[in-house]
This record gives structure tokens, C-alpha cells and sequence, in this order.
């Protein structure tokens, strides 16, 4: 009887590189710094870093998968790692601080090289929707031979529309079918160039996914970013975190895939979706028969061709017409999908007020379990603060505020100024500014409780660490 052969063979020797740093800010009110887009389901499904991952799996072994993130979602990417199997979270990778595509690239070569210094790398982002999973592996596969030939090989995306949000490859030289040496790279376009590009026949949209041997790519930054290198070569005695902040901000494409002198594209051979806007959701999401897209508790009347989501109560539209309504418990977004590139100056004007709502939804997730601001105003805030069995909060002070804390359910184990105590449904306790102090869940079932903040200054980065399991770096 003849072996089956593993699916996974054509692929051995190349590791996944997975970046998950990204913003989101053009999804906003549902995508905020805390919770970006590539940490949410925007259909109901799995978030899109889950699909990005599942996808991995399909060709690379869980051990050469690697997703580097930064330090505030590193919790909730292990999370959802843990998810998917059991052998992944080892492969999630934080930033210290976001530096842009080569900084995070870079981190995860360096576990790659401890584990095969003459590997390929692939590199995917995740927050890219990708249909068939067969497509994407076939074209990955047609990938790895020319990428061994030492080449850095990306992946091209047949342009269906003279689309100006994307940046372009223009094809040279055949390697094969479907594979063409790279002659030049191309920024986004203005309406007419792009109209060019598409009748040509010789351009491809950019896709962002590429694979390269790690030598090879190593030998580049090498030779065109020196300061990149000086860092690196420091890491067996400082390590990679050191220094990080002192790297320029610089994307992988300009300070090395442009640069690099054997590059190749395939064409890709599945449908592809970056997800950057409103009107992206729109286009791919169900419809029903007037051509809404509705996700929540919405009730639409007369409305047409238009993107309607609510996560905070009853949303009703009436009469719209290709419009976008994107409701929250803080915030609602209502705009034309002509306008969705513009949801990025929405946010823009935001940070410029200082408002929260950039940052976080009500309810923040945290590697403890999470919290839900119910109500707040000068001088004081009130939380719903959930802990899972086993959960426990840094020990901790705070500078401004003062919090009173009452059980809702379960049994709390609460420490005040070195002093423990077991609190169930109804007792309480009163936390004085300054005072070192710590909740924790001793129980089976989850710990609820009603937290009232009140003082001058009630912010998060009030926060001064002194122990931490999670490993959050303690605050001077």
C-alpha cells in the first residue's frame, strides 16, 4: 500500500511569521487600541487573527509558528492561541514598544535562527480575509521553491478594480506560471494611474505576504540598515528588548524588501481582502434581499445596500441608503460608504480631544479577566470587575484614588496593606489612596464585584506595580 504523503511536507524548513500589531483605526468604534480589528469577529466567526493562525496551521507544524504582537494584547493573542491548540502560546511574541514591520520581524528570527539558521520565513498579516485555504497553500507552495533559489518572493493579488487604496508590483521577466521576477514596487495611485495599471495587464495589488531565507534577508539588513544590525548582533548578551526604543520607525518594505535584488511574485490563487475600511465589511459580509449587511439587534426599515451593526442595544434605521451605522455602548459611527477611508480622520480628531474612546471599549479585557466601566464622572468612576477561577490582580497602589469594593458573587481573597481576608456575596471593603493591595480568586465559580473609584485622578496609568504573575513590568 502506498504512504500517503504528508500534506505538510512541500513546507518543512519554513516557519510562519504572523504580525499582529496593527490598529485598526479605520474600523472604529468596534477596533480601538486595546482590542484591534485582528482581536475581534467582524462576522460572528472567529476574530481574524484565529483565521490567520487556523489557516498557518494548514501547512507549517505549531512549533514554526510565530505571532508577534506588543505587550498590552500579548494576553489576549495567548488566549486565543490557547484556543486553537495547546503548543501555540510559546509562539506568541511581544514588542516592548511598536516599532513597525522590520523591529517585529526581526524578534521572531531571532527564536528562528536558534532552531534552523538556513530556514525560510514566511510572513503573513492578521487581519487579511483569505479564501480557499487550498488556494492559499498552493500558492504559498509555488512560492517556496524560488524563495530556496534565494529570492524573496512575494505574493500578488490580480487587480479586479483600479483600487487606489492599495500599493501595486509591476511584473517582469517570467520565472514560470504565475511567477514573475519584480521589476519595480508602486505606491497607491491616483484614480487615472490606477486605471493604467489594471488595462496593462502588468501589475498586481501588493499584498503584504511574502516569503524569503532568513540569510538572505538577514544578509540585507546587514548591508542597508546598519543601525537594525548593530542591534541584532547585540542580542546573545543584552537580548532584542533592549535598545528597542531606540529603533527607527521603519516598515519592512522600505527598509528591505525594496532593496533586495532577487524578488519574484506568484500570483495568488485565492480571493484576498486586506479588511482596511467599513465599505470592505460591507462587500464581503451576508446580505439580505435589499442588500444591507446587519449584524446585532437592529431593526432596519427601508434601508438599502447599507452596513448596520449594533453591540449596545436596539439600532434603528430608517430610509438609508449605502450608508455605514456602527453602534457601541460608547460610541456610534453613521457615515456614507463612499466616506469610510475617512473614519481614520474621526479617530484622528478624537485623540486630538484626548477622549478615551480611541483606547478602549467599556469593557476591557485584561490577562486577569476584565472590567466594565458602568458609570463615570468628575471625581469618580464605578466598574464591574470579573475574575475567572484562579485569576489574580497585580499587588498594586494608586496615588489618586481611593475604591470601595463589594462582592457580587463568588468568594474574593483581598489584600490590604498585608493584611488578607475572605470576602463573599454582599461584604465589602474600603481601599485608602496609597494603600498596597491586591484581589484574587481562591474559588471554582468567578468572582464579580461593584468597584467605586473616587479622587482627583482616575485614570489606568495611575497604577504602580509591585508583584505581577503575568509578567507586566512593574512601574517605578
Amino acid at each position: 500500500m502506498q504512504a500517503t504523503q504528508d500534506p505538510k511536507a512541500p513546507f518543512a524548513g519554513c516557519h510562519a511569521v504572523i504580525l499582529a500589531g496593527g490598529s485598526g483605526t479605520r474600523l472604529w468604534p468596534l477596533s480601538r487600541t486595546l482590542l484591534p480589528k485582528q482581536l475581534l469577529s467582524l462576522d460572528g466567526g472567529q476574530t481574524l487573527l484565529k483565521r490567520t493562525v487556523a489557516r498557518a496551521l494548514g501547512a507549517f507544524d505549531p512549533s514554526g509558528v510565530w505571532v508577534v504582537t506588543n505587550e498590552e494584547h500579548v494576553f489576549e493573542v495567548r488566549s486565543q492561541l490557547r484556543e486553537l491548540g495547546p503548543d501555540l502560546e510559546r509562539g506568541a511574541l511581544a514588542e516592548p514598544m511598536g516599532r513597525n514591520t522590520l523591529a517585529a520581524i526581526m524578534l521572531a528570527l531571532d527564536r528562528i535562527v536558534e532552531q534552523d539558521p538556513d530556514a525560510l520565513a514566511a510572513v503573513f498579516p492578521s487581519d487579511h480575509m483569505i479564501e480557499p485555504a487550498d488556494g492559499w497553500r498552493e500558492t504559498l507552495a509555488k512560492a517556496l521553491p524560488l524563495a530556496r533559489e534565494g529570492r524573496l518572493v512575494t505574493f500578488g493579488i490580480r487587480p479586479a478594480k483600479p483600487e487606489t487604496g492599495y500599493g501595486y508590483i509591476r511584473t517582469g521577466q517570467p520565472l514560470g506560471e504565475g511567477a514573475f521576477e519584480v521589476r519595480s514596487f508602486v505606491e497607491k495611485p491616483g484614480q487615472e494611474q490606477a486605471q493604467a495599471y489594471v488595462e496593462s495587464g502588468e501589475y498586481y495589488w501588493n499584498s503584504g505576504m511574502f516569503v524569503f531565507p532568513v540569510r538572505l534577508f538577514l544578509e540585507t539588513v546587514r548591508d542597508k540598515q546598519p543601525v537594525f544590525w548593530e542591534w541584532w548582533e547585540t542580542r546573545s548578551g543584552a537580548g532584542l528588548a533592549a535598545g528597542y526604543g531606540l529603533l527607527p520607525d521603519i516598515s519592512v518594505d522600505y527598509a528591505v524588501v525594496e532593496k533586495m535584488e532577487r524578488i519574484a511574485v506568484v500570483e495568488a490563487r485565492f480571493d484576498w481582502d486586506d479588511l482596511g475600511n467599513w465599505e470592505a465589511i460591507h462587500r464581503l459580509g451576508a446580505k439580505d434581499a435589499r442588500g444591507n449587511s446587519v449584524q446585532g439587534d437592529v431593526m432596519a426599515l427601508d434601508c438599502e445596500g447599507s452596513l448596520l451593526i449594533s453591540q449596545g442595544g436596539k439600532l434603528a434605521c430608517v430610509g438609508l441608503k449605502d450608508m455605514i451605522a456602527v453602534q457601541t455602548r460608547d460610541a456610534t459611527l453613521v457615515c456614507p460608504l463612499s466616506e469610510a477611508q475617512k473614519v481614520k480622520d474621526v479617530v484622528g480628531a478624537l485623540k486630538g480631544e484626548g477622549s478615551q474612546l480611541v483606547n478602549a471599549h467599556v469593557t476591557v479585557r485584561r490577562p486577569w479577566g476584565s472590567y466594565t466601566v458602568l458609570e463615570e464622572g468628575p471625581h469618580y468612576k464605578i466598574k464591574r470587575i470579573q475574575v475567572p477561577s484562579g485569576g489574580k490582580l497585580s499587588l498594586q497602589m494608586h496615588h489618586h484614588r481611593s475604591e470601595h469594593w463589594v462582592v457580587v458573587t463568588g468568594t474574593a481573597l483581598v489584600e490590604v496593606d498585608g493584611k488578607e481576608m475572605l470576602l463573599t456575596e454582599n461584604q465589602s471593603v474600603d481601599i485608602p489612596k496609597t494603600a498596597t493591595h491586591r484581589l484574587s480568586n481562591p474559588g471554582k465559580v468567578p468572582v464579580e464585584i461593584i468597584e467605586i473609584q473616587t479622587g482627583p485622578y482616575l485614570e489606568e496609568d495611575d497604577i504602580v506595580r509591585f508583584e505581577d504573575v503575568y509578567g507586566r513590568k512593574a512601574k517605578p
